[in-house]
């Protein structure tokens, strides 16, 4: 039973053109939105909106407790700002699992009385029936005349939001925000590196973006789980190096402690890739998927890491493990279905997942078999790389975008900031204080071991009390972290937070790591068709090297395989990524 925290939503290929315009079959917006220059650097700083005094933040609520060095949503008075005549029409996701109807939610209301800003709620689904974002909706109001005032955390790219934002389609927010957004102005201050992530190529600001710091998330696409019962059972223990993994992994094999005595050594699977974990024992490695990847920095030059020498010997560290027995080829073919009955009967003695509901169905009790699957570390390789792959930018969260019909775009942005307010946060995402949620007192321990702040009975909340997920949140990792939990209520985010512990020492410097960046419409295309390949690319070789499909040791075999890239427009795609590099709004 996973929890939505560990399904975020991602836009496939197809989506992404469909929804960016890309293309002959792309989005028709009407005359006014022509395709503008995005040349300039745009404003320097945002110098509010003159005659206007800059709003502050309340005073603190009382009674609630942070620990030392806090950083986060604090609890403090608003008073209401709206117009009680006047509504706004914003636009917002269906979820009748969660929120229910938007329009009768508790925290609807809740939000509504304590800013007295009246919405009118249009509810649009944007997920299709496979579960991928469909946008059809959404493109159909962009191309009307027919807008709303905003969008609530609706999934456009960056991409979308800077070229919409520079047609005119989206306000520039930053004025705004300088004047009107205390909490997001002190957010800004605590994640300093957040507002240049979050600027348009033109150095606008076209959305009002939260944060939603997940510590765990950072690490868990290159995290692997080892049984410690059946290590205990063959008498190893949990290996450090890539040799001590082979060592671990031929005894787990010749001495099999599964019940059934059908061990898989070492498992992975379609949706939980070997190379992010393994790969990072040779070089720095990203990881990657069809939207691109496998790119790093080195020295501010943009490079491609699955063509490198030190990948080849990696490779040939996971042709050793075939050799041996111990990696077979479903690693990297295994579907899901396949994946949860081998987890569920214990098959697995080391497993690359993303947490242990990757790899088999959880039920939060004591003797349950996921308890038994610790994590494994970075490994150290021949060369004494030890990498996490560590992921220093994935924190940017809901989002509210105003659009030009918009007439009062100041109520908006006060109307998205007291979402950032951490009474708010909690309502947002618990539903109804004393209910659902409430502040610890003091002397609760936190899940990081300190005070805590806060405590959740049931999350999700119960339906039609929350936003869930889709408000402009505030939810940093000192705030994730300030959780009190009941030891007869335990959840996942504790076991979650100790298992990424052992990566956090090994995270890759953050000048190794491309940040998230922005493309023009033609660059957006040659790059999401460059991508579609170099993935297939990388994937099919990573598993025909590793299972001697292909020779590893052949010059001829590994010099075609780097050929491939070259012919696939490699140099042509590096050189994109490093025009979006050096061009990044900072």
């Amino acid at each position: 039973m996973q929890s939505k925290e560990f399904k975020p939503l991602q836009l496939d290929r197809r989506a992404f053109v469909r929804a960016a315009g890309i293309g002959a079959a792309g989005l028709a917006v009407p005359g006014a939105l022509a395709a503008c220059s995005t040349e300039g650097s745009g404003p320097e700083k945002p110098e509010g909106i003159e005659n206007v005094e800059q709003k502050q933040l309340g005073a603190e609520t009382p009674g609630v407790i942070y620990p030392d060095g806090y950083v986060g949503p604090r609890a403090s008075q608003k008073e209401p700002f709206g117009d009680p005549s006047k509504s706004f029409k914003v636009v917002v996701q269906v979820d009748a699992e969660d929120v229910g109807d938007w329009s009768t939610n508790k925290f609807s209301a809740w939000l509504e009385k304590r800013t007295g800003v009246k919405i009118e709620f249009v509810q649009v689904m944007v997920t299709g029936t496979d579960g991928s974002v469909d946008m059809t909706k959404i493109n159909a109001m962009l191309a009307s005349n027919e807008l709303p005032d905003a969008f609530l955390n609706i999934p456009f790219t960056s991409d979308q939001v800077s070229l919409y934002g520079q047609q005119g389609l989206f306000v520039a927010l930053q004025d705004y925000i300088e004047t009107y957004a205390p909490e997001a102005r002190r957010m800004r201050q605590e994640y300093p590196d957040f507002d240049a992530l979050n600027r348009a190529q033109d150095g606008n600001t076209y959305w009002f973006r939260g944060i939603n710091d997940c510590f765990h998330c950072r690490v868990s696409p290159g995290r692997a789980f080892v049984n410690q019962k059946y290590l205990d059972a063959v008498g190893a223990k949990i290996p450090t190096t890539t040799e001590e993994l082979r060592t671990v992994l031929k005894a787990l094999k010749d001495n099999d402690p599964t019940p059934g005595k059908n061990i898989i050594p070492f498992g992975a699977s379609l949706t939980n890739p070997l190379d992010r974990f393994v790969m990072n024992a040779f070089l720095y490695n990203p990881g990657g998927d069809r939207n691109g990847g496998w790119l790093r920095l080195n020295d501010g030059k943009v490079e491609f890491v699955a063509d490198k020498p030190e990948w080849r010997e990696g490779l040939r560290f996971l042709r050793t493990l075939y050799d041996d027995g111990t990696l077979p080829k479903t690693s990297f073919t295994m579907p899901q279905e396949a994946l949860l009955k081998a987890g569920n009967t214990g098959r697995f003695g080391v497993m690359r997942g993303y947490w242990w509901g990757s790899f088999m169905d959880l039920e939060y009790k004591e003797d349950a078999l996921w308890h038994d699957y610790v994590p494994v570390p970075p490994l150290k390789g021949p060369g004494g790389v030890q990498y996490a792959a560590w992921d220093h930018y994935g924190y940017a969260s809901g989002n509210l975008v105003i659009t030009s019909k918009c007439s009062n775009p100041e109520i908006l942005v006060q109307w998205a900031d007291a979402q950032m307010e951490l009474e708010a946060v909690m309502g947002a995402y618990g539903g109804i204080k004393d209910d659902n949620w409430g502040w610890a007192k003091e002397g609760d321990t936190a899940i990081n071991g300190k005070q805590a702040v806060w405590y959740s009975v049931e999350f999700p909340a119960p339906t039609g009390t929350s936003w869930d997920q889709h408000s402009v949140m505030y939810r940093s990792n000192d705030f994730r972290l300030g959780q009190w939990v009941d030891p007869k209520q335990p959840t996942f985010e504790k076991d979650l937070y100790e298992a990424s512990l052992v990566y956090e020492p090994h995270q890759q410097p953050k000048e190794m790591q491309l940040p998230p960046l922005l493309f023009d419409e033609s660059s957006a295309a040659q790059k999401a068709d460059t991508a579609a390949a170099i993935e297939l690319a990388v994937k099919e070789h990573l598993a025909k090297f590793s299972t001697g499909e292909l020779d590893v040791n052949d010059d001829a075999a590994w010099d075609a395989y780097v050929a491939k890239f070259e012919t696939m427009g490699m140099p042509a795609y590096l050189e994109i990524y490093q025009q979006a590099y050096d061009n990044r709004p900072k």
